[in-house]
């Protein structure tokens, strides 16, 4: 070869090598900047679901939670006429739009059903011989557990899960004496509705599976099945009384991904500028922070109410078992504060939701300023708060605290130039007198705030005589 001719030769290699090399580190970039775009995207697709399960879950609690006094009251008295039933389930209906009926049947004989009209059918239904609905009613005799069935198509119209809770009552034998089963179909239709799962800018395709809340291992009753096979699909598990729903969700494959144009506009224009690089490496960081926040955001919105900042269940349920320990090694009693505001539906009524929406973040930083650094404020939906106090030595000690619960609250709300007033009842539990998990004790505070209420409302009403067990101090 000729010494003329090696300039020529490596012109010809050196050059392209060096562009290649040039246009590959930029394709490089442009790659993970696209994975970062899409990670990005996963996250904030995560935060949505969060936001979906949370909203369900809260909707499905909100529905059972509020027909606890109408069970409590049939345990306690064994009866309960016509025009009482009527009444009661009348106000709780009111209380939750999803709740579309409720029915009683002692010895599972429907005897009760409100409302009454499109539901006379019901009527006399045997539940324990019904081809349907035998299979869940000797479910829960053999469990003598509440359950969520469904969701189903109703005879009137719609599609509900059916809440059926096992009445027993209140006895000093061992064996409790079954008095019959309560029953209230919860609007599905309106719960997905509600939760944002219909909402068509979402994009994202999900789907649902297990009718009875068994898990994976259920029927998909909502979305497409297909979903469930395959791969880069979110998987998420919604909590419901007697197990879980699996949820499965992958982004819309009939929308364009967002940044596919702006990746290949830039590797279009990192073919020819190198320096692009270097604003590529920049947007990457950015997008790297970006990705951190969001997911930082997405694990507060799995651990907090949005509305009022507070802590939910799922850290309730943490604090529960590490207070639990710190009490079990000091001696010292735990107090549940079960609390549900009065007053609170009318001033939804007569001032809009947004004067409610106001009314709880407003008493949610009135809460933790009178309890100490060490207690915790928890709001478990609607109007309903819990607060754990620990280290408590007297009977005292707790008294200043809900005094000062009782005062914070009745201190008047401004909105929009007004001023309104609200009461709370407050249900007093004792660790472990009351109950030795936090859903007893959260029954069984459940039930003192509904005896505060019924006896004038805006005040406390303990569970059991605490007396004994600060008797050593």
């Amino acid at each position: 070869m000729k010494p003329a001719s090696m300039p020529r030769l490596l012109r010809y290699v050196l050059a392209p090598v060096i562009g290649l090399m040039v246009t590959l580190v930029f394709f490089t970039m442009t790659s993970l900047y696209q994975q970062t775009l899409q990670e990005q995207q996963r996250a904030v697709q995560i935060e949505r679901l969060a936001e979906i399960r949370a909203n369900i879950e809260g909707a499905f609690n909100g529905a059972i939670n509020l027909t606890a006094g109408l069970i409590a009251f049939v345990s306690s008295t064994g009866v309960i006429s016509q025009d009482f039933f009527a009444q009661i389930s009348h106000e709780l209906i009111q209380q939750n739009s999803l709740i579309r009926n409720i029915t009683l049947a002692p010895g599972n004989v429907i005897r009760y059903v409100y409302p009454l009209e499109g539901n006379e059918a019901a009527l006399g239904l045997d539940l324990l011989n019904h081809p349907t609905q035998g299979e869940a009613t000797r479910q829960i005799l053999t469990s003598g557990k509440p359950i969520l069935a469904g969701p189903y198509e109703l005879a009137q119209g719609g599609v509900a899960v059916i809440h059926r809770v096992p009445i027993y009552l209140d006895s000093d034998t061992a064996d409790p004496v079954y008095w019959g089963m309560m029953s209230t179909p919860i609007d599905f239709s309106r719960i997905l509705e509600l939760s944002g799962l219909l909402n068509p800018a979402l994009g994202l395709e999900i789907a649902l599976r297990s009718r009875e809340g068994t898990g994976a291992e259920g029927i998909v009753f909502y979305g497409d099945p297909a979903l469930f096979e395959m791969s880069g699909v979110f998987n998420s598990y919604i909590s419901v009384l007697n197990g879980k729903w699996e949820m499965a969700a992958l982004p819309d494959r009939h929308q364009p991904q967002s940044g596919n144009g702006l990746v290949w506009t830039a590797r279009g224009i990192g073919g020819m500028f190198g320096l692009l690089t270097t604003f590529m490496i920049w947007q990457l960081m950015r997008m790297n922070e970006r990705l951190h926040a969001s997911q930082a955001q997405y694990r507060q919105l799995a651990q907090h109410d949005t509305l009022t900042g507070l802590p939910n269940r799922i850290v309730l349920y943490d604090r529960f078992e590490q207070a639990v320990a710190r009490t079990e090694r000091h001696h010292d009693p735990l107090v549940l504060l079960y609390m549900d505001l009065d007053g609170f539906k009318y001033i939804n009524d007569l001032h809009g939701h947004q004067a409610g929406d106001i009314a709880l973040a407003e008493l949610a930083q009135r809460f933790r300023r009178v309890v100490r650094g060490s207690d915790s404020v928890i709001r478990i939906g609607g109007d309903e708060f819990i607060i754990l106090l620990e280290n408590v030595t007297n009977i005292d000690a707790v008294l200043s605290v809900t005094d000062k619960i009782l005062n914070c609250v009745a201190d008047p709300i401004e909105f929009e130039s007004q001023q309104f007033k609200l009461g709370i009842s407050i249900g007093i539990a004792c660790f472990p007198q009351d109950g030795l998990t936090l859903d007893q004790l959260m029954t069984s505070g459940d039930h003192a705030m509904y005896a505060a209420k019924a006896a004038g409302k805006n005040r406390i009403s303990w569970a059991s005589d605490p007396s004994h067990l600060f008797l050593k101090n």
